[in-house]
């Protein structure tokens, strides 16, 4: 860890009255755009993240955060256990020289790994996400927010520049070019559907997210809270706590999933499930598209452990896609069911 963010971190800390002393700084492995330390001071111990650079020079970055902030507030004052940012002056971020900051009460649990969850664990999921989708958000309804934005990505763009740079993913993306464009179309025209019926959720509800005190689940990192459509969260969330993105999807699992939601859920389910799956896959499209451009510093320029963090989740990206492919019209008939 560099001294430069140790002394921004010593000067976060002590400007904002979270100790006078401070007694470690870890920086905990597994943020994939954001870097996270664990602070402890003579006062307390925090998670301390820093935000990335390349996402808070985008115009709405900020006022995104604070909306996720809002959610996490009205998810907490429901009863559902999550964690939501220390304020400072009624902000939610703090500006230390040039980089930007964000800070938690620190969480002592675990994230599961694929072979440690359980049905129960996934009827836990399943209720939890039920939970949320239930909550009236109405206060904070922002009808800007509700508008899809949906891009056609220029795959082809890529393969000249992973050439040039020899990127270890050249031959995969290639060879899935056309998969990549036939998914984009398809995943656009869900998302098209899907606007007609919409809630204010986390959306990104996978493991990395959810500390777990024994069989209690704390929901953590809203900063992708907005607008989605209830079924595609559902196939969303069902997909990777059942394992699907590690390429072993458990159905069993995923049909806890389903059915603990709809005990929970006071709406109706969308019946039109061969549609909406399809929508799925356009997160996972984005997700390639921007990492895609953190690996080839096509936006910003990145260093070198950035860069080789993005080379590895294009290349679980690519992976993760064709193997949800695959399974689509599995998952649809279990879904009909």
């Amino acid at each position: 860890m560099s001294i430069l963010i140790n002394k921004k971190i010593e000067k976060l800390i002590q400007e904002n009255h979270l100790g006078n002393t401070i007694i470690n700084i870890d920086k905990v492995i597994g943020g994939l755009s954001h870097r996270m330390y664990k602070v402890e001071t003579n006062k307390g111990i925090y998670a301390v993240k820093e935000l990335n650079a390349g996402v808070m020079k985008k115009e709405k970055a900020y006022s995104n955060f604070v909306f996720s902030e809002k959610v996490t507030d009205i998810v907490i004052e429901n009863g559902i256990s999550a964690i939501g940012a220390i304020k400072f002056n009624n902000d939610i971020m703090v500006k230390i020289d040039d980089s930007y900051f964000m800070v938690f009460e620190w969480l002592e649990g675990k994230i599961l790994e694929p072979e440690e969850i359980t049905n129960k664990h996934c009827e836990i999921i399943g209720k939890m996400l039920a939970e949320i989708h239930n909550i009236d958000f109405s206060r904070i309804e922002d009808e800007e927010r509700k508008k899809v934005e949906t891009n056609s990505f220029d795959w082809n763009r890529y393969i000249p520049l992973a050439e040039e740079q020899d990127k270890p993913y050249i031959q995969e993306l290639k060879t899935n070019i056309e998969l990549l464009y036939e998914l984009n179309k398809n995943s656009v025209k869900a998302l098209e559907y899907a606007k007609n019926n919409l809630v204010i959720s986390h959306t990104d509800l996978d493991r990395k997210n959810v500390i777990w005190q024994d069989d209690k689940a704390f929901i953590i990192d809203w900063e992708a809270s907005g607008y989605i459509n209830p079924t595609i969260e559902l196939i969303q969330v069902a997909w990777y706590w059942s394992g699907g993105d590690k390429e072993n999807i458990d159905y069993n699992k995923f049909k806890r999933i389903i059915n603990s939601y709809k005990q929970s859920y006071k709406r109706k389910i969308d019946k039109n499930i061969d549609i909406l799956i399809n929508a799925d896959n356009y997160g996972g499209l984005a997700w390639l598209d921007y990492n895609l451009k953190r690996s080839l510093c096509i936006e910003n320029k990145y260093d070198q452990d950035e860069i080789q963090l993005a080379e590895n989740e294009v290349v679980q990206s690519l992976n993760e896609i064709k193997y949800n492919y695959s399974q689509l019209d599995k998952m649809i008939e279990v879904l009909n069911k």
